[in-house]
């Protein structure tokens, strides 16, 4: 699998869920946030301004944009340029399931139709990618294949239609992907910062997809950086300054990401996990959990078990 859908695979923690609100007339709403869900909002028609919680300068979002929260954090909306402070509780990011909610009467003008939601992640296996966000990330229309997802997303929150309820989380998620696109394009969104560069890079994005690709190999910085195709004090050098991390020290942190996806969800025994992330002896892999996550990999597992 490739990084950025190991990044989403990784964090999620159930299904995504969100609301359709068509406004009309004069509104304003303070949308609260959730630091365990990152949230989004999509505007399908019309324009509006958004104010950051931490009174940052207030974003004019129109048509086919997105501003995607990775934090949780919440934020205003209105249809003027002054902040809100009544809150919409409808709009509070939850557990799968998709609302519709209309406020207002129709007074001839057009109304304000967006989406708004989030995706439950588990927190303690966030990649550096999004934790490395800022508060909120607007992403302006622009991406045909993201113009298809929020087309998608209006016709099918338009009405109930046979399937949706099936259809639109696959939507959420696709819609999430092109977000996180974005944040690694400069001309789109440039805010993942190092980890785009990384990325970009030949060397250091060859020697990501391949640990992302098989992580069970018995990598070194050795390995990595023939994959790399560089000398391995110029790529660990390299890949230390575009990740924030030494080769090595990421190769373990997704290794140990991946052992507790593998622990939460499937019933692989641990020796199998142990296997799968790169590790010949279920103990030297206890052994390198614990000091991970400071709990042996069966009483991890435990706390999931009803």
């Amino acid at each position: 699998m490739d990084l950025l859908s190991d990044v989403v695979t990784s964090m999620r923690a159930g299904t995504p869920g969100g609301a359709r609100i068509d406004m009309h007339g004069t509104w304003g709403w303070y949308l609260p946030g959730d630091p365990e869900v990152a949230g989004f909002m999509a505007v399908l028609e019309g324009t509006c301004w958004l104010f950051p919680d931490r009174d940052g300068e207030p974003m004019h979002v129109g048509p086919g944009d997105v501003v995607f929260s990775p934090h949780g954090d919440g934020y205003g909306l209105a249809d003027h340029p002054v902040r809100p402070d009544q809150t919409l509780e409808e709009a509070r990011p939850g557990e799968g399931g998709f609302d519709r909610h209309t406020y207002g009467e129709p007074d001839g003008g057009p109304p304000m139709i967006l989406v708004c939601g989030g995706y439950r992640l588990d927190r303690e296996r966030a990649h550096p990618l999004l934790t490395g966000l800022p508060e909120h990330v607007h992403v302006r229309a622009g991406d045909l294949g993201l113009a298809r997802v929020l087309a998608g997303l209006g016709e099918e929150t338009e009405g109930s239609r046979p399937g949706g309820d099936a259809l639109l989380p696959l939507l959420l998620d696709a819609l999430l992907l092109y977000v996180l696109r974005a944040c690694l394009e400069p001309a789109v969104g440039g805010q993942a910062e190092g980890w785009a560069r990384a990325l970009a890079d030949p060397g250091v994005g060859a020697s990501l997809a391949a640990v992302h690709r098989d992580p069970a190999r018995s990598w070194t910085v050795t390995a990595l950086a023939e994959t790399a195709r560089m000398s391995r004090a110029t790529f660990a050098r390299r890949f230390t300054s575009l990740t924030g991390l030494p080769p090595m020290g990421y190769v373990t942190w997704w290794r140990m990401n991946r052992a507790k996806g593998l622990l939460r969800d499937t019933e692989l025994a641990v020796e199998e996990v142990a296997a799968r992330v790169g590790y010949g002896s279920p103990f030297a892999f206890s052994h390198a959990f614990r000091r991970a996550f400071g709990e042996p990999p069966l009483r991890y597992r435990r706390t999931f078990t009803p």
